[in-house]
């Protein structure tokens, strides 16, 4: 049905513009502007563009101010929301030594070693930070430590999972994370259970949190299609 729709669109747009390229340009417009509308699994276009704009103002305030620590720290945030782990790494390496002991930070610092697969390291930074404040951010660093050490240690990672879930009910992605857990164990019926009990979440978050976990349940769902 999706096939035939696709079809008959890219027909009617040819008919339009007589081009069969401008026909295909327009069609990805469209369905990329769906896609930002009612799903988000395609990237923004214009959040990138609006991150390097914050990057390029942070670094030219720090040139003139080398020794503000705030804004040292908001810049490696920046970088880290681009996946820019090891400039954030250096930066959050030279903040003071009174800034690097804080729970956020020491996370922070952590999150970047687990994720430039520094592990060890990274693990032993996120668990201090954690015995200084037990619900940092809603328990967010079980779930980073869950998802680094998936592919190497399931059973640990089964167990951040599931302390990450008594702080977090309604996250759609712990849920989809057990889900593989599940399966890398050979328990596909709590798979199963795992992917229904992340579209079951979806669907009673408000408005305002769906955008954000729209992805995770499209995989889940797409997940028990596939099994069945």
């Amino acid at each position: 049905m999706i096939k035939l729709l696709l079809v008959y669109l890219l027909f009617m747009i040819f008919r339009i513009t007589s081009s069969p390229l401008l026909a295909l340009v327009l069609i990805l417009l469209i369905f990329y502007a769906i896609d930002r509308r009612y799903i988000g699994l395609l990237p923004s276009l214009t959040k990138p563009l609006q991150q390097w704009r914050r990057i390029s103002a942070l670094n030219k305030q720090l040139t003139m101010n080398p020794h503000d620590s705030p804004l040292r720290l908001e810049l490696a945030q920046v970088y880290m929301a681009r996946n820019h782990f090891q400039q954030a790494l250096g930066l959050l390496e030279n903040l003071p030594a009174s800034m690097k002991e804080s729970a956020d930070v020491l996370y922070d610092t952590g999150a970047c070693h687990l994720s430039l697969g520094d592990i060890q390291v990274g693990k032993t930074m996120v668990l201090r930070a954690l015995s200084l404040n037990p619900d940092l951010r809603y328990g967010e660093p079980y779930l980073k430590l869950a998802t680094a050490l998936m592919p190497r240690d399931p059973t640990r990672a089964l167990e951040y999972l599931q302390e990450f879930q008594t702080h977090n009910r309604s996250s759609c992605e712990s849920h989809y994370r057990m889900a593989q857990l599940q399966e890398q164990f050979g328990a596909h019926d709590a798979a199963r259970d795992a992917w229904r009990q992340c579209l079951e979440t979806y669907r009673i978050l408000p408005k305002f949190r769906r955008r954000a976990d729209r992805r995770w349940a499209l995989l889940a769902r797409l997940k028990l299609m596939l099994h069945g």
